[in-house]
């Protein structure tokens, strides 16, 4: 069930290595519905010599339909997850549609994501519920415009 190929990925996951193994559950709930999923695990080789920075900025601001952020203790901690949750939150600035998914596994608060932000709680649904639920809105959003042109960069002042 692929969902809209204007995107290279139909979700990009972001999370602290503490959290990979509900993150890697997800991407295989994910894949095996033939959703494509950006999980670092799947990219090895395609990483391998690039300057990481660039490449996620690049990923979480243009080339994923939604992003999931799992959200936990560990996660406003981490460099990687601070430089991903910025390029995504920067995507969410020039586009009008929701794209980042806050995925809860405690209560922690995470800087720029607000109660405000629709989100979904594992202690509460099953991975199973939350791949159910990313399906139907891959679903609808079909229609939708692909990702934000280059001259929309905030780093670049360029808006």
């Amino acid at each position: 069930m692929a969902g809209n190929h204007e995107f290279e990925y139909d979700v990009a996951l972001s999370f602290a290595g503490e959290d990979r193994q509900v993150a890697d559950q997800f991407a295989a709930l994910l894949t095996s519905r033939g959703m494509r999923v950006f999980y670092d695990e799947y990219k090895t080789a395609e990483l391998w010599g690039k300057d990481p920075l660039t490449h996620f900025v690049n990923l979480y601001s243009r080339k994923a339909r939604y992003c999931v952020l799992f959200i936990s203790r560990y996660y406003p901690l981490k460099r990687w997850t601070n430089a991903e949750r910025t390029a995504a939150r920067e995507r969410s600035f020039r586009d009008a549609n929701e794209y980042i998914l806050p995925l809860r596994l405690d209560d922690t608060d995470v800087p720029g994501v607000t109660e405000a932000t629709g989100y979904r709680d594992l202690r509460q649904h099953s991975l199973e519920s939350i791949v159910d639920l990313l399906e139907g809105k891959l679903s609808q959003t079909k229609g939708r415009s692909g990702p934000p042109s280059q001259s929309h960069d905030l780093r670049s002042g360029n808006v």
